[in-house]
């Protein structure tokens, strides 16, 4: 659809569009018009002028398009001065063409546009599918479109944001997760921006790392507050993870966040120490991996049974607490972990899992799963190609006379110098030994004995 006031030059972009290819749903000349128009033939893509004649310009009217029926809207301007276009960067629009124009220029400019909604409409429909595990996350999750807008949030974002998930979706994240500096109550950077011109994963407050011992990027510097809707303030802790469309391109970010203050010493997972720091982290990567992948799989229908179980294995996850060890069955923890573990590694590395007979151990499930997704997320990080292998066994100390059941994860470079583990395993209840043996991280825990 066009929207034009001036007769001429609309006659020529149409003819220009169907020279293209495009079929033209309806040209409009005033905003009300275009309003109209928009509703009754629903077209897949505005190109919209930003100056015209009456009391709604072409802003106003790409802002309600997308807010209201997720159009997207590419603008035709010859204005292109920084207070009209930081009002049209509000309406996240799809792209910008500045006019004189050709054919070419145009053609690039509609394809991109069409290519991108796509993509952001992909990850709305996966954040829409994963919405039922997201929401029963104790953390806050915001997941954005590409444009930076919010695709879906969970009901403990909707509670510190002072959002609901209605209301939110579509608008900037800017608008929606505002947060200030801790120490002087000044405006702080939203993360996204350098999310998306980096790649990087992004710390919020400089209590938390990466999990691998280091600050995610640089992090944002200071202790972070979350500025609430109604004026209400929450120090958080958290990140901001590119989701990507399974090459290097970020087509969204996954905000995972919480307010330490609102969580009680006593609770699972609430006390500040490290093993709560790296769950976090952890989860906040993996909510990220599992959207981009959603996206992926909905793509083709066989893939939804796959998606489907995905978040259940997210949503299991995320609700595991830590407990007192317990006896438990490895080969039974590791084969359900197996679409998590995948989805963290990424494409370009195969997960191989050789489980041994009767591995029973004494050990806290929730650490073992914090460990094994850590080293698999550290091998996507080093960009590791080949074989990601877990094998289970039991061994005896003659000596001793002590068994154990062991985990040993090849290759074992994924598991040097990574002080996060070292964390886990040093705040762990129990018994758990590291040790590089052969070429493997080997994982020692006290066997359980028939």
């Amino acid at each position: 659809m066009l929207v034009e006031d001036e007769n001429v030059v609309a006659a020529d972009i149409q003819e220009c569009v169907k020279g293209l290819g495009y079929e033209v749903a309806g040209a409009a000349a005033t905003g009300t018009e275009a309003l109209r128009l928009a509703v009754d033939t629903m077209p897949d893509l505005v190109l919209m002028d930003i100056k015209l004649k009456g009391a709604l310009d072409g802003i106003d009217v790409a802002g309600a398009l997308y807010g209201q029926l997720k159009i997207p809207v590419v603008y035709l301007t010859a204005h292109a001065d920084a207070e009209i276009l930081e009002r049209a960067r509000q309406t996240a629009p799809s792209g910008y063409v500045l006019k004189p124009f050709d054919d070419r220029t145009l053609r690039t400019a509609i394809e991109l546009a069409f290519d991108r909604h796509r993509r952001e409409r992909q990850l709305i429909d996966g954040g829409q599918r994963m919405a039922a595990a997201i929401g029963s996350i104790d953390e806050a999750v915001i997941v954005t479109g590409e444009s930076g807008q919010v695709a879906l949030m969970n009901r403990v974002a909707e509670d510190l944001t002072g959002w609901t998930e209605e209301e939110a979706l579509g608008k900037p994240v800017g608008e929606v997760f505002t947060i200030l500096n801790a120490l002087t109550g000044a405006p702080q950077a939203s993360p996204i921006g350098r999310v998306f011109r980096e790649g990087v994963a992004v710390c919020l407050g400089n209590s938390l790392g990466d999990g691998l011992g280091n600050s995610l990027g640089d992090g944002l510097g200071s202790d972070v507050v979350l500025l609430g809707r109604h004026g209400a303030r929450h120090l958080i802790q958290g990140s901001a993870t590119p989701v990507r469309d399974g090459g290097t391109h970020a087509v969204g970010v996954c905000l995972l966040f919480r307010a330490p203050s609102r969580r009680t010493a006593d609770e699972p997972w609430g006390a500040p120490d490290h093993g709560a720091a790296n769950r976090l982290q952890i989860l906040g990567r993996l909510t990220a991996a599992v959207a981009q992948e959603f996206s992926r799989l909905l793509e083709a229908g066989p893939g939804r049974n796959r998606a489907a179980r995905l978040a259940n294995r997210l949503l299991e996850f995320s609700r595991r607490q830590p407990a007192p060890p317990a006896y438990l069955d490895l080969n039974e923890l590791i084969a359900g972990l197996d679409d998590l573990l995948q989805c963290a590694l990424g494409d370009g590395i195969a997960l191989q899992l050789i489980l041994g007979p009767a591995a029973s151990a004494k050990a806290d499930p929730g650490r073992i799963e914090l460990i094994l997704m850590q080293l698999a997320l550290a091998a996507c990080d080093a960009a590791f190609s080949g074989q990601f292998s877990i094998e289970t066994s039991t061994v005896s100390s003659e000596d001793a006379g002590d068994s154990y059941a062991t985990l040993s994860v090849t290759p074992a470079a994924v598991g040097r110098d990574l002080p996060a583990i070292d964390e886990i395993v040093r705040h762990s209840p129990g018994e758990i030994r590291l040790s590089v043996e052969d070429g493997a991280l080997k994982i020692y825990l006290p066997a359980a004995l028939p």
